[in-house]
């Protein structure tokens, strides 16, 4: 081992040389000949400068410059060749300094076609021109039309949870779906088992179990809405009613609800007369029977909508929530369009509660005139003006409450009131 280190010890002296003081250049620039060849990059130079070189040659303008005959001539770059690895470094230097030129003689057909060429291009451009000049004149010469309504969502645009800039459509594609949804007469064709009044039993506990679960109204209103088209599509007996009611509102709990109630929570409130298969029967055949598609337009939200664009105060709002929750226990309110049914508790609370008129802000978000809704309106009235029912008294019950401003309390319209009101739009 050591007899090895000694040899390396050996050779390394041997090919030293001593170096010169204030001469410290490598020994091959000296010689370029016997210098040591740089490997070529496998993609070739593809430095900063040699791109900057590539570029300027590609850049580079073309000169159309007269000879005496009077001939066009154009003067483009040549692209440089690499330099012989056998010439010096000052040689090298002196080629890349200098610039050859390669002399292009044009004909008088190639002269005329860079000059139409040159021409088209300035006219395309200034057609451009000129045609924004004159949708910009056209923009500010046209008049801008008056508006009568008020834009309700502008405030919000900022507000991301608002949804300001898509409220609008959002709700023009609710009211494009009603026409899809609309529920026939089904008692007389479809139920000859049902009732009326047993449709009213279901919806009214359906409220109490909202009550209960405490649960949002959209999910109450998608419960009621689903057992309507459900029953409209299948004849059903009266044994299987309340099971009907307490799967439709399972389901609206799952499309509406953050944290819905389990199955076992449904089947209690039955009173365990039904088994968890059979609720899970119920399901699958009513979300086939509705063709998957649950997304009804909800007069409750129209509601909502409504009362943001009459600017309405919070008793307005609940007085108008009380009368279109209480044409749920009503099967004749069922054909009704959501949207319209919605406009018309809205302009009979505006007119009880005495806090605003149906303007154009609500006659251009609604679509509907008050014209229009007066006789669905006189309709609504006869709710607060009809008995209490003892078996039917849920609904009453939660709106006398104080948290919703006792606004079952309402006395309904006179009929000379009702006489003034619908004179008011005659």
């Amino acid at each position: 081992m050591a007899t090895t280190r000694k040899k390396i010890a050996t050779l390394q002296l041997q090919n030293s040389k001593p170096v010169v003081p204030g001469n410290n250049k490598r020994l091959h620039e000296k010689s370029p000949q016997k210098a040591v060849k740089r490997t070529r990059p496998a993609f070739g130079d593809i430095t900063n400068k040699e791109l900057a070189k590539q570029i300027s040659q590609k850049n580079a303008v073309k000169k159309i410059v007269g000879t005496k005959s009077g001939k066009n001539v154009i003067v483009v770059p040549k692209p440089k060749t690499k330099p012989s690895s056998s010439l010096t470094d000052s040689q090298q230097s002196n080629q890349s300094d200098e610039t050859s030129y390669e002399v292009i003689e044009l004909s008088q057909e190639s002269e005329s076609s860079q000059i139409s060429s040159s021409c088209s291009q300035e006219s395309s451009v200034s057609s451009a021109v000129d045609t924004l000049n004159a949708k910009n004149d056209e923009k500010s010469v046209t008049p801008v039309e008056r508006q009568d309504w008020v834009d309700i969502d502008a405030k919000n645009t900022k507000d991301i949870y608002q949804v300001a800039q898509y409220a609008a459509e959002i709700f023009e594609y609710y009211k494009s779906r009603e026409s899809k949804f609309m529920i026939p007469d089904y008692l007389k064709s479809k139920q000859p088992d049902l009732t009326t009044h047993m449709r009213a039993i279901l919806v009214d506990w359906l409220v109490e179990v909202q009550e209960n679960f405490e649960l949002n109204h959209e999910t109450l209103y998608l419960g009621v809405k689903l057992v309507d088209h459900y029953l409209s599509r299948k004849t059903v007996g009266r044994d299987r009613l309340q099971l009907i009611g307490a799967t439709a509102l399972f389901i609206a709990c799952k499309f509406d609800e953050r944290c819905p109630p389990v199955i076992d929570d449904f089947l209690y409130i039955c009173d365990d007369a039904y088994v968890r298969n059979e609720l899970i029967r119920m399901e699958i055949d009513m979300l086939h029977v509705v063709g998957f598609d649950i997304g009804f337009p909800l007069s409750y939200r129209f509601l909502r909508r409504y009362a943001k664009c009459a600017s309405a105060n919070v008793v307005t709002l609940t007085l108008g929530r009380y009368l279109l929750e209480s044409s749920l226990l009503d099967y004749s309110y069922v054909g009704e369009r959501d949207s319209r049914l919605a406009a018309a508790c809205l302009l009979m609370a505006l007119r009880l509660s005495h806090t605003g008129e149906w303007n154009a802000t609500l006659e251009h978000y609604t679509g509907y005139r008050a014209l229009e809704l007066v006789d669905l309106a006189k309709k609504v009235n006869h709710i607060l003006a009809a008995a209490p029912n003892k078996h039917l008294n849920t609904i009453r019950t939660k709106y006398s409450h104080q948290i919703f401003h006792e606004v079952a309390k309402t006395k309904a319209l006179t009929p000379d009131e009702l006489t003034e009101f619908v004179g008011n739009f005659a």
